[in-house]
């Protein structure tokens, strides 16, 4: 059985390419031949016919230019349509040339499937419509020579009857010089009407409509002739003359040649029909490629709007097939989101190397559920950037069919920045709760020391000891209300009095009054690059600042337990002071990091959670920032950074 699949000639150096080709454009009606190099493609096109040729222009001995130079060369290939695709060769001097050279078209890699399987549909289509006037132009030319034929085997058949019955069928007319008819055969009779002696002697003008002397010697020549009633008729006169005893006699066989001049007449008729039939058809052709044109060149513009709105778009698509994990395809705005270099480091991987291992489970429920036609609605989920970044995303699942296989539209928002302001307005909620209830409790606080304070000043007063117990009382008191006042910062914080303060001698203030608490837990503070902060101030409140930095030291030495370094580190930043303390205790494990400073949470046993709260409220009225760094194990590291005058 003729295979009736049209030819597509596949040239690459790269079995995967051309294994990637193949699938693209898989299908019952079409041969695809594979080529290796270019010599391997230029023995093809000896040996078959090609509907379009896709050729990469880089392969070693013979590139694709070459090879497509010496196919447009040869005559029975030049028109064959040829498409470049190529990885590297892709600046506008290579396309030009490789468009100088014959290519048809020039597509860069990666190749869009969808793309590249309806330009192919459009050549082969183009490919076939052309194959198909030059069958019915070969049609036509066969049906001429048959007519041919058949009006050479008539004059053959008429030219054996004249030779076999030229007496009894032909009329042949004797006559001489001056045309007087000498004698005639029986045949006139049948033919003319006339007996043969009633022409004896008579012009032989009377049996023809024109004069004898027109017609010329030893031809066949059709004419009309007369009968005796004047009725015309066609005849083939052949007219020969002779000499008899030195006298010229013509003779003239004329033959009656109505039957055939009908059946010329019929084959004449027949021949203008299937001409308009075949002119027609051959229309109708010509309008129908007109057509496929216009509907390639509207496919191509519906492919570059396709293409632009996917690229452009502000959300992350990706295309996976329905029965595969690996990524088809994904835009620009995917490769940034993902933090890639280019779109290949990303096509090929399985959709499940950049989804958090935590949502594997949701993400397989998830499509196994869309496989089996039901409903999805958009959720969240965790991505894992190339470079190791974890950010929020939502997802929407789209079914739709590409590259002739079912696959799926993934769209992706990235909703990290959204995450974040969520948990920024539940902390600022908490803040509030904080502050209300420090409120509170400060309230129900300096009520009742109010009256300590009083009675104890009143009955030192009065009764004049000169214990130290009062004094002591006194100061307490004091340091009570001092401690709620800094609690009620949390409800509404207060318009300190900022003034210049040395920063050098504020961290030596401390240093000092925290070396007994650290000495009693075997802690040693250290102060490193001590000169990087000579002569250096900062605007603030020296108290507050003094606060946070006990608070940081006070930490550091409970999270060491028994013993222990605590290092103090100081670097100038051009306008700011960086402020760094160092310890050797447990550190924070990585899951609970990002908890440190929220109200109410602590690691430690006996710990109300508001005291880091309290450091950061404070640092950050100074324009300055609190960041927090620790490593399970090895230590945490506090760094406070302040604007220097």
């Amino acid at each position: 059985m003729e295979d009736r699949r049209v030819n597509i000639l596949l040239v690459d150096d790269r079995p995967e390419n051309l294994l990637a080709l193949k699938a693209v454009l898989d299908s019952p009606e079409y041969c695809l031949i594979q080529a290796n190099s270019g010599m391997e493609a230029l023995k093809w096109v000896l040996k078959k016919k090609f509907a379009v040729i896709l050729m990469d222009v880089q392969m070693p001995t013979l590139n694709g230019f070459e090879t497509a130079k010496m196919i447009r060369e040869r005559e029975k290939t030049k028109d064959v349509p040829i498409i470049f695709i190529t990885a590297l060769s892709q600046t506008i001097e290579n396309i030009l040339y490789g468009y100088s050279v014959g290519a048809i078209d020039y597509i860069l890699k990666p190749v869009d499937p969808i793309i590249l399987k309806c330009k192919v549909d459009a050549f082969v289509s183009m490919y076939l419509h052309k194959k198909k006037v030059i069958e019915q132009s070969e049609l036509i030319s066969k049906r001429t020579k048959e007519l041919e034929a058949v009006s050479i085997e008539l004059r053959k058949k008429e030219a054996m009857a004249r030779a076999v019955g030229e007496t009894s069928i032909d009329t042949i007319v004797f006559f001489n010089e001056e045309g007087e008819i000498l004698s005639v055969n029986p045949a006139v009779t049948m033919m003319f009407g006339y007996l043969s002696n009633e022409l004896i002697g008579e012009r032989v003008d009377v049996l023809f409509e024109f004069s004898i002397d027109n017609i010329p010697r030893r031809a066949n020549v059709d004419t009309v002739g007369l009968k005796k009633d004047n009725t015309a008729f066609p005849i083939e006169v052949h007219l020969a003359d002779a000499e008899v005893e030195n006298e010229k006699i013509y003779v003239c066989t004329i033959r009656d040649i109505t039957e055939r001049k009908q059946h010329f007449a019929q084959l004449e008729s027949l021949v203008v029909e299937r001409t308009k039939e075949l002119y027609k058809i051959n229309k109708d052709l010509q309008r129908e490629i007109e057509e496929k044109k216009a509907t390639l060149n509207q496919l191509y513009e519906s492919e570059e709007k396709y293409r632009l709105l996917v690229e452009k778009a502000p959300e992350t698509i990706i295309v996976r097939k329905v029965k595969s994990d690996k990524i088809t395809f994904i835009n620009e705005t995917g490769v940034e989101l993902l933090k890639a270099n280019s779109k290949e480091e990303i096509v090929g991987m399985s959709i499940y190397d950049i989804i958090h291992p935590s949502y594997h489970e949701r993400a397989k429920k998830v499509y196994k559920e869309i496989e089996a036609g039901l409903p999805v609605l958009p959720y969240e989920e965790k991505f894992v950037c190339l470079n190791g970044d974890i950010i929020d995303i939502q997802v929407k699942i789209i079914p739709f069919v590409y590259g002739g296989e079912e696959s799926l539209h993934i769209v992706i928002r990235d909703i990290t920045e959204i995450k974040r302001n969520q948990e920024f307005i539940q902390q600022s909620e908490k803040l509030n709760v904080v502050g209300e209830l420090a409120a509170g409790i400060a309230h129900e606080i300096r009520n009742p020391l109010t009256s300590l304070k009083g009675f104890t000043q009143l009955l030192n007063h009065q009764f004049s000891t000169e214990s130290d117990y009062v004094e002591i009382m006194i100061s307490e008191i004091e340091r009570i209300n001092t401690i709620v006042g800094e609690l009620l910062l949390l409800a509404k914080p207060t318009e300190d009095e900022f003034k210049q303060v040395c920063l050098e001698e504020l961290l030596e203030n401390v240093r000092m009054l925290m070396s007994a608490q650290a000495n009693l837990h075997g802690v040693v503070i250290n102060h490193i690059n001590q000169q990087t902060i000579h002569n250096l101030f900062f605007n603030g409140v020296e108290n507050k600042i003094k606060q946070v930095f006990i608070n940081i030291i006070k930490n550091a030495i409970e999270a060491m337990g028994n013993g222990g370094k605590i290092t103090l580190e100081t670097t100038r930043l051009d306008s700011k002071v960086l402020i760094a303390f160092h310890d050797t205790g447990a550190g924070i494990p990585a899951h609970l990091l990002h908890k440190i400073g929220n109200p109410f949470y602590t690691t430690k046993e006996k710990g109300t959670g508001l005291g880091l709260m309290i450091s950061k409220s404070i640092i950050e009225s100074h324009d300055g920032e609190l960041r927090i760094n620790s490593i399970e194990g090895k230590g945490t590291t506090v760094e406070v950074i302040l604007p220097v005058c």
